[in-house]
């Protein structure tokens, strides 16, 4: 009892996957609460890395629920990516011709399009954390790209790629033994844009129902453009013990 009271505090919400060589060769072991689930393959697909633009938010931005404006913000952002690689075609042709007023309008309206996209990012970011709190697995299927790219790494766990496997691996997280919603913490926020590309980095902490302590991860959300939306195609979590 005294070793397991000196354990740093885990993410309970979250599957324990041991070492093990079956897990190594590709079955992937939930153990949300007392319950033991098998059967998840892991893959080894890979995302490339792109250049992305660094953004730096207060933590709070990305704690609330999207707001009123997100809809529209949302529309906006769309345009994102035609319209920034216009932009600065169009800065770089007037700093050229040193028409240095035509150079600060566009300047002025490339920082403008970049906020609209960290914002709608955020409010994408905030439906997933509203979604994993609450354990609402209608919102966590809705809020996830399509496809065999998407992958999901829950905390001392492989890689469980595919869009029907990660929602498979969702289901076990919020069929676990505990109660919703969770309470979470997140701190460190920073947005990361380019083009159709986005990601978010935080630190989560997370605290269940009548729990005294916390859970500590550290986790990466990576988002790409369907259809004009922000839809999450990674989540990345790495637990960190209390002196990390």
């Amino acid at each position: 009892m005294a070793a397991a009271a000196a354990t740093p505090a885990r993410a309970w919400w979250r599957p324990e996957i041991p070492a093990t060589a079956a897990a190594a060769a590709g079955n992937c072991f939930f153990r949300p609460g007392a319950k033991r689930f098998t059967g998840l393959l892991m893959t080894s697909t890979r995302l490339h890395p792109k250049a992305c633009t660094r953004l730096h938010v207060k933590s709070g931005e990305a704690e609330g629920s999207p707001n009123a404006d997100t809809d529209t913000e949302t529309t906006e952002a769309a345009h994102v990516v035609v319209d920034e690689e216009t932009l600065r075609h169009d800065l770089e042709t007037a700093i050229e011709e040193e028409d240095y007023a035509q150079a600060a309008r566009l300047r002025d309206e490339l920082r403008h399009l970049r906020e609209d996209g960290r914002s709608s990012l955020l409010a994408a970011n905030a439906r997933f954390y509203d979604a994993f709190r609450d354990g609402d697995l209608a919102a966590m299927h809705a809020l996830w790209a399509k496809g065999e790219h998407v992958y999901v790494v829950h905390p001392s766990a492989g890689r469980i790629a595919g869009y029907d496997t990660v929602m498979r691996s969702w289901e076990m997280v919020f069929d676990a033994d505990y109660e919703f919603p969770l309470r979470f913490d997140l701190q460190d926020v920073e947005v990361h844009i380019r083009g159709d590309l986005g990601y978010v980095t935080c630190l989560e902490m997370v605290k269940t129902r009548g729990s005294g302590s916390w859970g500590k991860q550290i986790a990466t959300n990576v988002f790409e453009k369907v259809g004009g939306e922000w839809r999450m195609c990674i989540h990345h979590a790495s637990h960190l013990d209390d002196d990390e």
